[in-house]
């Protein structure tokens, strides 16, 4: 599941929806926390929840006790009526609270900072792990996005009980102010690229990866798009060779190299560019390497020269590489110069 953050003081917020709509995306958490968001009224937030309704999204929205009072509603059930499906709560909010809400919608706890033992108290009270998202915060300052480590204990505290876990990503344009440094959950993951962070996050079982920023460029929606609902991690490689297209790894990874299935040919490959072959090389096998002529493989570790491999190009972001997955499909793609 991919997603985006739209937030109702943005003034090209209409934009950003229609944006991820035609890129296939339909999920959107916005803020309805209405003290964050000033000068914002209830015209504005009807405006924008009836786009979504009307481009098909499901909302995910995060609230205070004073949101329906801030809108002009009377209860939260009138959000269901305007779309939105699933409510983050702030922590004024008591048991007894979360467990009516629970009744007309999906409930996000705060995954950065609920344990076991009080998950456990809700569960006990009465609230069904069906009804509850664990949902991760953002950090817009620096150094005090999550630690990976721990960021791997909560997911293994929400997987065993079954609960998903959504998390954040930083966007690849506009950065949301007042810092403008991007809104990660991990640290890890703020000055990284933000395609490699949301693969590395489904790699660790995540099932919804949003995107913090009100930035996102319709490049970076659709690769986010594709890879999560056709498995397809697209490598972006600089080099000469022209290998550009789809591809797919074989099922049995070798210790230093990926290779990829159906490269062989019984054309002619010369020898050419057979030089040092370091971590990220794509390399091809050329007519000395006999019936192995023409395989195609992503090495995984630096590796001396060999006459018999000829060196095509290098991948760009060399995480990637320990991200995919025995029988991984691949999509080559040659950057741009």
């Amino acid at each position: 599941m991919i997603g985006i953050s739209v937030y109702l003081s943005d003034e090209d917020a209409e934009e950003r929806i229609l944006r991820a709509s035609s890129s296939g995306v339909k999920l959107a958490f916005t803020s309805l926390h209405i003290p964050e968001e000033s000068g914002v009224g209830p015209k504005r937030v009807g405006e924008l929840l009836s786009l979504f309704k009307k481009e098909g999204f499901e909302v995910f929205a995060d609230v205070s006790k004073r949101t329906p009072e801030k809108l002009g509603l009377h209860h939260f059930e009138e959000l269901k009526g305007l779309g939105v499906t699933s409510l983050r709560l702030d922590d004024g909010f008591t048991t007894e609270e979360m467990l009516e809400l629970s009744r007309h919608f999906r409930i996000a706890i705060n995954a950065s900072t609920v344990g076991e033992r009080e998950l456990q108290e809700w569960i006990d009270c009465g609230m069904e792990t069906g009804d509850m998202i664990a949902w991760h915060n953002f950090y817009p300052k620096p150094e005090t996005g999550l630690d990976q480590e721990y960021f791997l204990k909560q997911q293994d505290l929400y997987d065993r009980l079954g609960i998903p876990v959504y998390a954040f990503i930083p966007g690849d344009e506009k950065k949301r102010g007042p810092l403008h440094l991007g809104l990660p959950t991990l640290e890890d993951h703020r000055g990284q690229n933000p395609y490699v962070s949301a693969v590395q996050l489904k790699r660790w079982g995540v099932t919804g990866v949003f995107v913090g920023d009100p930035g996102c460029s319709g490049e970076l929606l659709r690769k986010l798009h594709h890879f999560d609902q056709e498995d397809v991690i697209e490598l972006l490689y600089k080099g000469s060779g022209e290998i550009e297209g789809e591809y797919q790894l074989r099922p049995d990874p070798g210790r230093d190299v990926l290779r990829l299935l159906d490269t062989r040919t019984k054309d002619e490959v010369p020898p050419l560019d057979t030089v040092e072959r370091p971590r990220g090389s794509i390399t091809r096998d050329n007519d000395l390497y006999g019936r192995y002529r023409g395989e195609v493989q992503i090495v995984r570790k630096d590796l001396m020269r060999d006459p018999a491999v000829n060196v095509l190009g290098n991948i760009c972001f060399g995480p990637l590489i320990d991200l995919v997955q025995p029988g991984q499909k691949i999509r080559f793609i040659k950057q741009e110069r």
